[in-house]
């Protein structure tokens, strides 16, 4: 089998795209491999730490085990069929990104994950990429639900992390609290992660933890809250909806009272004022499960709930 490296591919080590392509032999085989002249790069041996060029020729052997390696399919639309595998959760795929709506119950990362189903339905090797993996570009608790980001080349991969380190997105989430919030506020708080009880709390010193709240609907006991996160640490609303009597209902880590199906806390739309690519509009969102609307009409009304969200994602 002859194989061509990608633009993705361009830089990397060589031995690095072989891991990848040969998922099922070990490191040691490669390395062996490549020393009697089973692997070879434009038609000579080649070291395992060669950078690559876009272009180069990768030949395999064919007594090397290559039933790891998935071509493209073939003919017209075959992309598009790649990606009926998630067609329950996918929300939007552009060239370079993916947006999935992820799941409650569900972690973003791991082969059980949502992460595994996506590499799974990306599982074939494009002509942009040998080695490629798409990995989740941010992350959700296990029960919170919603927006979630993957990448589908390098070139996505680096615009959605450059744009999150220069916090040049608008992540804003949809929560439910205890008590009734009464106006818009900023929430700035130092955390600090306990790692044996997995909890986060507010402290004197720790990292900065930034958000915007605006109450979307008060009653029965309950307000309902968009947050604008300016930051993006683990449990992050959480501990500071706690932390000012507000603790997200159902979430009894954080001190919230019982609520039938557990927290609403769901990631509803990433803002890009400066998308990165011509194919990515300025607004994606995701709606919310049905058992969270129906839970939340209970108590705010299903047309007054189904209003203020259509509103929110029109902004």
């Amino acid at each position: 089998m002859e194989l061509t490296a990608g633009p993705d591919d361009s830089g990397r080590r060589l031995d690095r795209v072989l891991r990848t392509v040969l998922g099922d032999m070990s490191l040691s085989s490669i390395y062996a491999a490549m020393r009697r002249g089973r692997i070879k790069v434009n038609g000579a041996k080649a070291a395992p730490e060669l950078r690559l060029a876009e272009g180069d020729t990768i030949f395999l052997h064919s007594s090397l085990d290559l039933s790891g390696f998935k071509t493209p399919p073939a003919g017209a639309g075959a992309d598009e069929e790649s990606l009926e595998a998630i067609a329950d959760i996918l929300v939007l795929a552009t060239q370079d990104l993916l947006f999935v709506n992820k799941p409650r119950g569900e972690l973003s990362q791991g082969a059980e994950a949502v992460e595994g189903r996506i590499r799974r339905a990306l599982a074939f090797r494009s002509a942009s990429s040998l080695s490629f993996s798409p990995g989740p570009l941010h992350r959700l608790d296990r029960n919170t639900t919603g927006l979630l980001a993957f990448p589908r080349s390098a070139a996505g991969a680096r615009a959605f992390t450059s744009l999150l380190r220069r916090r040049a997105l608008v992540k804003r989430y949809i929560a439910l609290v205890d008590g009734e919030a009464a106006a818009p506020s900023e929430w700035r708080d130092t955390l600090v992660r306990d790692g044996d009880s997995r909890r986060s709390s507010v402290a004197a010193e720790g990292a900065m933890a930034h958000a915007s709240m605006r109450p979307i609907a008060s009653g029965g006991g309950h307000s309902l809250l968009l947050v604008e996160l300016h930051t993006g640490l683990t449990h992050q609303i959480r501990v500071q909806a706690s932390a000012r009597g507000m603790p997200l209902s159902g979430d009894p880590k954080y001190g919230g009272s019982p609520f039938k199906g557990g927290y609403i806390l769901h990631a509803l739309s990433i803002g890009f004022p400066e998308p990165p690519f011509p194919d990515l509009p300025r607004l994606v969102a995701a709606p919310l499960p049905p058992s969270a609307l129906a839970r939340l009409g209970s108590i705010f009304g299903s047309s007054a709930i189904a209003r203020a969200l259509d509103e929110l994602v029109l902004k």
